[in-house]
């Protein structure tokens, strides 16, 4: 699934045959242990999992997740979004343009967004059904592991057993310390037990304020980091900027990358050294790959990661992580925020993407490589909208 499998430059990730029928289960799996970020503490995974059938009888799966702190308004939105185009299951095959997806991303917000991540990855999954891999598509990509907020000693001993994993990149929650000492003594903590060769990623998840970045970042600089993620709240490409300017440490944006306009923005701001890029925020594979076409022409590299989405947003997301265009060799260099499956109780899949010394290898056969495990759906389903053909 390199470039060579993606959808032609303004076409659409379309099936091969026309969509006859669709159904959507909104589905509730519990974290092994519950997430902990600046931004709150989350027990579980709640999202829709989107299967779209097709006139020669094959199925295309795809997942729509938000953000946790998506208000209760935007997940009512999703939930009906979801059950009018599985109503409508006839119509999800007629996108619209690039030109034309873009604005009606933009403006119909998150919860369309989401809707189309799991539409566009349905039909994308559908549109490989027929094809096996091109020649000289990658059969990994690099993932980090991320370790949450965690106190000294728990974040410290997850951080050997990553390393012993065969890990080669951390991302480490932050954000939550009370003060710069704090972070200084988790992050020094880490850089001792995985020694300096490991590279190390600080997540903020927007939680300081442009004065509480500088001073934060400049303390933990000696610690040879390799990024701070989203250092400030998404929203004002300015204070990021501002924040980039004049740091000693590169900066990623994540949750500022809401959509392909925005990216545009933050690339035209000069904010960021990486755009981290979640297929099921920004609406999905197309948009994902337009947002890394814009980075490559600036020579910025993009990071795809997830929103902990169940197995069948992974492997959206790790196809579009393999189909991501080279910038300079640094494309390459970057390890993407995929691994995040076994913080869930069950990822619903019967053969998940198996990671080994620190890459996820891409399924091998047709589509996206997903088998559901129908078992688990049922398990964990708490809503069954549409039914099969």
């Amino acid at each position: 699934m390199s470039g060579a499998s993606r959808p032609a430059r303004g076409g659409r990730p379309d099936g091969g045959g026309a969509v006859v029928a669709a159904e959507a289960i909104r589905v509730r799996v519990p974290f092994r242990r519950p997430i902990v970020t600046s931004a709150g503490r989350w027990s579980h995974r709640e999202s829709w999992i989107v299967r779209l059938f097709d006139v020669a009888d094959e199925v295309g799966v795809g997942e729509a997740a938000l953000d946790f702190d998506a208000g209760e308004a935007v997940v009512a939105g999703l939930a009906r979004l979801v059950r009018e185009a599985v109503e409508s299951a006839r119509d999800v095959g007629r996108l619209p343009s690039t030109a034309e997806l873009e604005a009606e991303l933009q403006a119909a917000g998150v919860a369309r967004r989401a809707l189309r991540c799991a539409l566009d990855s349905a039909l994308l999954d559908l549109r490989l059904q027929g094809s096996a891999a091109p020649h000289g598509a990658p059969r990994s990509v690099a993932v980090n592991a991320t370790i949450g907020f965690l106190d000294v000693s728990e974040t410290e001993e997850a951080a050997r057993a990553a390393v012993a994993a065969g890990f080669g990149t951390l991302k480490l929650k932050a954000g939550p310390e009370r003060d710069a000492a704090a972070l200084v003594q988790r992050v020094a903590a880490v850089r001792g037990a995985v020694g300096p060769e490991v590279r190390l990623r600080l997540d903020v998840n927007g939680a300081w304020d442009v004065a509480t970045a500088r001073e934060r970042i400049a303390a933990v600089a000696p610690y040879r980091i390799e990024y701070v993620e989203q250092p400030v709240a998404a929203g004002h490409p300015s204070d990021l900027a501002a924040v980039h300017e004049r740091s000693p440490v590169p900066i990623a944006a994540d949750e500022a990358v809401g959509s392909v306009a925005a990216a545009r923005e933050l690339l035209a701001a000069r904010a960021a050294d990486v755009l981290v890029v979640k297929p099921a925020r920004v609406g999905g594979p197309a948009a994902a790959w337009e947002i890394a076409d814009l980075a490559a022409t600036a020579g910025v590299p993009v990071v795809i990661s997830t929103l902990f989405e169940t197995g069948v947003g992974l492997a959206g997301a790790l196809a579009v992580a393999a189909g991501l265009p080279a910038v300079g060799g640094a494309t390459a260099a970057l390890t993407h925020g995929l691994a995040t499956a076994e913080l869930l109780e069950s990822d619903l899949l019967t053969r998940a993407p198996r990671v080994v010394d620190g890459r996820m290898i891409v399924p091998e056969g047709l589509g996206l490589g997903i088998a559901l495990d129908e078992e688990a759906l049922r398990r964990y389903a708490v809503e069954w909208q549409g039914c099969r053909p």
